[in-house]
C-alpha cells in the first residue's frame, strides 16, 4: 500500500514539473503573444486554441501576405507543422512576419504541449 502511495505522489510531482517546464518554455512566446482566452493581439496573434484552430485564422490580427497564402495549403495546426514552424519560421514561410528560431528540440517539444492545452480540450 505504502509503495502504491509513494508512486502516486512521484507521478504526481513528475506531471507538476512538466507542466513547469511547459509554462516557462512559452515565456519567450509572450513577449509577442497573449495566450488568454478573449486576450488582445500583441506585436502578434493571441494564440489561445491556436492547435484547434485555422493557420493564420485570429479575427483580430492582420497576418502577412506570405503566411496567409501558405495557410490555403496548410490549413491546420499540427504538432508537426508546428515543429517546422517553431525551429525557423521564417525558413519555412519566406517574408513572414514572425522571426523565430528554437534548436532545441525538447523547448519546442515543451511550447507545442504548452499550446495544445491552452485551448479548447477535444472530448
Amino acid at each position: 500500500m505504502i509503495k502504491v502511495l509513494l508512486t502516486a505522489a512521484t507521478v504526481s510531482l513528475i506531471a507538476v514539473g512538466a507542466s513547469a517546464a511547459t509554462d516557462k518554455a512559452f515565456r519567450k512566446c509572450a513577449s509577442c503573444h497573449s495566450i488568454e482566452e478573449g486576450g488582445k493581439s500583441k506585436t502578434g496573434p493571441n494564440l489561445w486554441n491556436i492547435m484547434n484552430r485555422g493557420v493564420a485564422t485570429h479575427e483580430d490580427y492582420k497576418y502577412s501576405k506570405a503566411l496567409t497564402k501558405w495557410s490555403k495549403e496548410n490549413p491546420m495546426w499540427t504538432s508537426e507543422l508546428m515543429d517546422e514552424w517553431l525551429t525557423n519560421s521564417k525558413k519555412l514561410v519566406k517574408r513572414t512576419k514572425m522571426n523565430f528560431k528554437e534548436k532545441k528540440d525538447k523547448k519546442r517539444a515543451d511550447i507545442i504541449e504548452y499550446l495544445q492545452k491552452m485551448g479548447v480540450q477535444p472530448e
